[in-house]
């Protein structure tokens, strides 16, 4: 390895002992080897330690710090990394051997981009894929603003653009931070991409955004709104869309206000939506989260 490795690979991990051994081995057997793996473990009460600390490899570092959420760990890898370009990827996924050399030639090929995305499947816990995203074209960006649909671990940052512009380490914005550097980023530099399948999203039982109660939700995509209202890039990028993007946040407080069977919410997110975006009103969530919120009564 090169003493600046091309990649450096970022795993922000908490209490993944049970699986962060697969992912490490999957990047461990990279087909492109000029890479450093940084783990980055938020406080784990578990023994992720002991299972990272078993894998011989001069190109991994471990680093154990005070519980932050994955932005702070991410923010901290990046800040201990020495390679030209960045992967933040999670602990319980896992790479196809020629993610990285994929990255390298699409990287040569674009021209050093300040970053850009690959494409991803999703597989269920028995390793059947049950989902692949690689039908991707221009129409990424503005389809980013609305849709978190961007694979962390599918997205490489130009490391002077990650040091520029790290994730967002408010807590209250956990699940949804990737997502809004995404958005900042959008809003300043060209989104490349390649349909190229180069990760898998693993799903288990433990993987934290199933799990996130209503108001948490609310509270976390009020702040994601209020950050990217104070960002003129990101104004001036997305115009009226960006008041679209507001008014879908809402309506999706109401299907999920809905589901808790909060009449008296349902509405006032309902009245807000439609101050914000009028049109909205035709949108199927609008409509489906109405219904179902006359259904319960």
């Amino acid at each position: 390895m090169s003493r600046q490795p091309f990649f450096s690979v970022v795993i922000p991990t908490y209490n993944r002992a049970a699986l962060v051994g697969k992912t490490i081995s999957t990047i461990l057997d990279q087909q492109f080897t000029d890479f450093e793996l940084i783990i980055v473990d938020d406080g784990s009460k578990d023994n992720t330690e002991e299972v990272v600390r078993s894998f011989n490899d001069m190109r991994l570092t471990y680093f154990k710090k005070e519980n932050g959420e994955r932005g702070a760990a991410r923010n901290f890898g990046a800040q201990k990394a020495n390679g030209v370009y960045v992967n933040f990827f999670d602990s319980d996924d896992l790479m196809y051997p020629h993610h990285l050399s994929t990255a390298r030639d699409f990287i040569q090929q674009r021209g050093q981009p300040e970053f850009f995305h690959l494409g991803y499947d999703f597989k269920d816990a028995n390793g059947n894929v049950t989902k692949v995203v690689n039908g991707l074209d221009e129409s990424i960006a503005e389809r980013a603003l609305f849709d978190n649909f961007l694979s962390c671990n599918g997205v490489f940052v130009r490391m002077d653009i990650a040091r520029k512009f790290p994730f967002d380490e408010n807590r209250v914005l956990a699940s949804a931070e990737d997502w809004e550097l995404w958005i900042r980023l959008i809003s300043r530099f060209k989104l490349h991409y390649s349909n190229a399948v180069t990760t898998s999203v693993v799903g288990h039982d433990e993987r934290s955004i199933r799990t996130i109660p209503t108001d948490k939700v609310l509270n976390r995509d009020l702040y994601l709104i209020e950050r990217l209202r104070s960002d003129p890039a990101v104004v001036a990028k997305f115009g009226r869309s960006f008041n679209l993007f507001v008014a879908q946040r809402y309506t999706f407080f109401m299907l999920c206000l809905a589901d808790d069977r909060r009449r008296p919410d349902v509405i006032r997110w309902a009245r807000r939506a439609v101050a914000t975006y009028p049109l909205i009103l035709f949108s199927p969530r609008f409509i489906a989260s109405l219904k179902k919120t006359l259904l319960n009564g």
